[in-house]
């Protein structure tokens, strides 16, 4: 149903939810039956007055065949600053797909907006978007058990894209459908027993590139991730709890920090905020340099390639965690794979040569073979020397010209 107010915009009707206006509507029948973590059953349904926004540029709507959905996703949406509304597909596909249909009549000239659906809704969101919606800029479909039983191809202005588990053995004509290996339908959402985290960060990557696209939204992520790096820097030169503050306030609440090689770093604010007070802000040498070689800007993240170099004269509890100074040298390539939610970083993965690291400070002798060493045919080729390199490594990366390729391969 549609209603016009007077001097107002169309309001159409349709099951839906409003984030954080719920409805109970008993009579919604369900045709998934999807298992939460904790042993229940998604159960609680909405309606909403589907109102677009004339201030709000992103509409999306999240469809799935259950009443409910998951908040947390809901709320990553939201913070990438989509305005958003759920509808739930209840079983009658001739009602639904009239829903679908309806959904851009109170959209005004060169107003669009986007749908994501997941499960049996998706098939039908694809069904539907056979045929030409003009205001309809893209649509992301999550494990559809089935394609549209047509040799039409989707409308070329459409941004799309498909996500398939690997037990769904039907393919796509579409370029951009993906397959994730060793998962089942509702691997991308958190409550379900199928949650695959790794394949659901992969296509969180993919949707959201689909819906900006659709939507021509192009976010600066390096100012985000620069201005969290000057924070972060500024903390041991003025060593004050205000600048830690500050720096917290540019991460999400859930934020990972996890410097790879020693697992330093942690998960949430609270902890976050302990390790970068009390350990981070007091060892980081005076001579500490990093030097960016390479950066690569994808849909959500930022990987940086940097040389980093210090002299070792203070503990260091992120990178050498229990090793008293040693005054020397160290040279290593440091990779940062950070993601980035809305203008938060929610996640920080470092990468470097542990073993290069150790061999500077001198707790590694790549000529010491531990006598406990056995190969598969019992030791009968004997090791010379630990497959290991110091500084010389990171000075290759570099300049490519520094250094001789493949020493350490017997009989190069």
């Amino acid at each position: 149903m549609v209603k016009v107010e007077i001097g107002g915009r169309p309001i159409l009707e349709i099951p839906g939810v409003d984030i954080g206006e719920r409805k109970i509507n008993k009579n919604t029948r369900l045709t998934r039956s999807f298992t939460n973590k904790d042993g229940s059953v998604r159960t609680d349904s909405s309606r909403i007055n589907f109102n677009w926004s004339q201030s709000v540029t992103s509409r999306l709507v999240i469809t799935s065949d259950t009443d409910d959905f998951d908040e947390e996703i809901l709320s990553h949406y939201k913070e990438e600053g989509f305005q958003i509304w759920y509808m739930p597909y209840g079983g009658d596909k001739a009602a639904y797909q009239k829903q679908l249909q309806h959904l851009p009549d109170p959209l005004e000239l060169g107003e669009t907006y986007a749908i994501v659906a997941y499960g049996d809704a998706a098939a039908l969101v694809l069904e539907s978007a056979m045929r030409p919606m003009p205001k309809l800029c893209a649509v992301v479909a999550y494990y559809p058990p089935y394609m549209p039983k047509t040799t039409a191809n989707f409308p070329p202005s459409l941004n799309l894209t498909i996500h398939l588990a690997a037990d769904q053995k039907f393919g796509t004509r579409h370029p951009r459908n993906y397959r994730y290996p060793g998962t089942q339908s509702g691997f991308a959402e958190s409550d379900l027993e199928e949650y695959d985290k790794p394949a659901a960060r992969v296509a969180w990557s993919r949707t959201l590139a689909t819906l900006r696209r659709g939507f021509g939204i192009d976010p600066d992520l390096e100012s985000v991730w620069d201005y969290h790096q000057r924070l972060r820097d500024a903390i041991p030169e003025k060593d004050d709890e205000d600048e830690v503050d500050e720096l917290m306030k540019t991460m999400a609440p859930d934020c990972a920090v996890n410097h790879v090689p020693t697992m330093t770093g942690g998960v949430g604010k609270n902890r976050l905020r302990r390790f970068y007070s009390e350990f981070f802000s007091k060892s980081r040498p005076k001579e500490f340099k990093t030097k960016l070689l390479s950066r690569t800007v994808g849909t959500d993240r930022i990987v940086d390639e940097m040389l980093v170099t210090f002299t070792h004269n203070i503990e260091m509890p992120w990178i050498l965690p229990g090793v008293p100074p040693t005054g020397k040298e160290v040279e290593i390539v440091v990779v940062v794979v950070v993601a980035i939610r809305g203008d938060k970083i929610c996640a920080e993965n470092v990468h470097w040569d542990q073993a290069s690291a150790l061999l500077q400070v001198g707790l590694l002798d790549p000529k010491y073979v531990p006598n406990s060493f056995k190969t598969k045919d019992e030791a009968k080729r004997e090791v010379q020397h630990l497959p290991v390199l110091g500084a010389e490594a990171a000075k290759k990366v570099t300049d490519e010209e520094k250094g001789r390729s493949n020493r350490l391969i017997p009989g190069w």
